[in-house]
């Protein structure tokens, strides 16, 4: 990540297409240890909310130690500075991307045990009984879902506070920068308070996978610029004539797409397409044909453990209910390496585990939400963002085994406890390096290289080198010193002082201290008045004498 040479290419690559996979972020026997730790942690709760069917692999832990140990870890944070940096920020951003810090979501977990699939050890009906399943397998409807929030997007109170899709509004979706994050700092991208709605601002989402992950699991759609700009104004817009019967022929639906068939709407309707209030944005072939989701969405390739794939905030995605695209599944041989396909499910135990790990700076608003979310972590709660309604989501305090922060300190040090929000930021010089605080098993497995990396996907260097971009300046502009001084007032209030320096953060003194200060303040007002005294008492002096004259 400090090789100018391979930064260039995976820059242009990432903001072309809005998806990037920086492999061997995390070392592989780390990501085994923290399957096996997080499976047993999950074995003392025996009481919580089952996923929803039609996604019977997300569930609602927060907390567990693969989660926490991946948050916290000092080269996931270094992956998350390097790629927010890649964004257009100037010095009046009032955003630090240095200071990237932890979302907490939700994990996704598969488990087979002799050939059946289960969840939390117990065995579940198989993703192909589950009448959502067949469903969606007997549909050729595509769906895909962009997070973020949905009528926001649209609403003056919601990204247009920042103005962010302005120019698309106006029919100059060209001079649109979707790597402009100074529209999204103020925005409000959750309006109505939906389950899982985000409230903190993200510049990227991301998995990171602490097992192997088939291609098929996730599939996006490339180019942010573009498929934002359609769908913003697909509402607009309405066909003259409708779409084809089922099975029509290609010149047909070439004739319902070309946009001599497309008209803008004269009188405007309330219907905005795929979006409703506390929900995330749908994206589908019916509502937006154009995108050709059957085709456009493409699948990134197989993840190790320890590989982070992040995509645009405003980049569509789908999941698979399962790791594997159908019943015949890939298994990787330890031994080898290679990939054989079984006809059926393995007859032995197998996890796949990946552990949602979106990338998100330090401002004032995340530093407001961090606050809620660090009160959680410390009781055992879901994110913030997840039981807003009170869905009942449980709690997981009384899970043995539950990380604390002397755990997150153990994984990420200083850094790792500002990710999180238990320990304040310093702008000095001086500050921690990002591998500082690297576990010892990290230099081993980082050391290897993976020659046949596309210019789309990067490796992370071996702790003893530092990234560039980790260490681009010691000079903070004021809107980044801002951010810091307000972030720290937020989350330390009995620590610093509301009009500290801008420049540093500095602990607000002691009580005999502060009483002197404030004796030493008493004092430089009684100069200043008895010189303004005497300075008037000069004055008239000087105009009895002119009068004297």
């Amino acid at each position: 990540m400090n090789d100018a040479a391979k930064v260039a290419p995976f820059n242009a690559q990432l903001k072309r297409h809005g998806i990037g996979v920086i492999r061997g972020v995390v070392p592989s026997t780390d990501a085994s240890k923290w399957v096996e730790e997080t499976k047993h942690y999950l074995e003392t709760k025996h009481e919580y909310k089952p996923p929803l069917a039609q996604d019977p692999t997300c569930f609602d832990f927060f907390w567990t130690p693969a989660q926490v140990r991946s948050r916290a870890h000092p080269h996931v944070l270094q992956a998350q500075r390097f790629a927010m940096s890649l964004w257009n920020t100037n010095n009046d951003d009032r955003l630090a991307t240095r200071f990237p810090i932890t979302y907490a979501d939700r994990i996704r977990i598969e488990s087979v045990s002799n050939g059946e699939f289960t969840v939390n050890g117990a065995a579940q009906a198989s993703h192909e009984d589950s009448l959502i399943a067949a469903a969606a397998a007997a549909s050729s409807a595509q769906i895909a879902q962009v997070d973020n929030g949905a009528l926001e997007r649209w609403e003056q109170d919601g990204y247009g506070r920042g103005g962010l899709y302005d120019a698309i509004f106006k029919g100059d979706w060209e001079s649109y920068d979707a790597w402009d994050p100074a529209g999204r700092v103020n925005a409000t991208p959750d309006l109505y308070n939906g389950a899982g709605a985000c409230s903190m601002m993200r510049l990227f989402q991301g998995i990171l996978a602490l097992t192997v992950v088939e291609p098929g699991m996730i599939r996006l759609l490339p180019s942010p610029k573009l498929s934002t700009a359609y769908f913003l104004l697909r509402p607009f817009f309405a066909p003259k004539e409708g779409p084809p019967e089922q099975g029509a022929s290609t010149e047909e639906w070439d004739k319902y797409l070309d946009a001599s068939n497309w008209t803008l709407e004269k009188e405007q309707s309330t219907i905005i397409h795929g979006a409703v209030p506390g929900h995330a944005q749908r994206v589908t072939a019916a509502w937006h044909p154009h995108l050709q989701l059957d085709k456009s969405l493409v699948t990134p390739p197989t993840l190790q453990a320890g590989d982070y794939i992040i995509w645009h905030p405003d980049q569509a995605y789908q999941f698979s209910n399962t790791n594997y695209r159908s019943t015949s599944r890939p298994q990787t041989s330890s031994s080898t390496g290679s990939v054989s396909v079984a006809a059926a499910p393995p007859s032995g135990d197998m996890t796949s585990m990946l552990v949602y790990t979106p990338a998100a700076p330090l401002t004032q608003t995340n530093a407001l939400y961090l606050a809620r979310q660090r009160k959680a972590f410390l009781r055992g709660h879901p994110g913030p963002d997840f039981d807003s309604t009170g869905t009942g989501l449980g709690s997981e305090a009384p899970h043995t085994g539950r990380l604390t922060e002397k755990d997150i300190r153990e994984v990420g040090g200083e850094e790792g406890l500002q990710a999180m929000g238990l320990a304040p930021w310093n702008l000095s010089p001086a500050r921690t390096s990002s591998h500082k605080h690297a576990p010892p098993s990290s230099s081993a497995s980082s050391g290897k290289e993976k020659k046949d990396a596309d210019a789309e996907f990067m490796d992370v260097d071996a702790p003893s080198r530092s990234s560039s971009r980790d260490s681009r300046s010691s000079s903070t502009s004021l809107a980044e010193a801002e951010v810091v001084r307000l972030a720290n007032i937020i989350l330390f209030p009995d620590r610093y002082d509301f009009y500290m320096p801008t420049r540093a953060s500095s602990p607000v003194p002691t009580s005999r201290d502060r009483g002197e200060k404030e004796r030493e303040r008493e004092r430089e007002r009684d100069r200043n008045n008895k010189e303004r005294e005497n300075k008037d008492r000069d004055k008239d002096r000087d105009k009895g004498k002119d009068r004297d004259k």
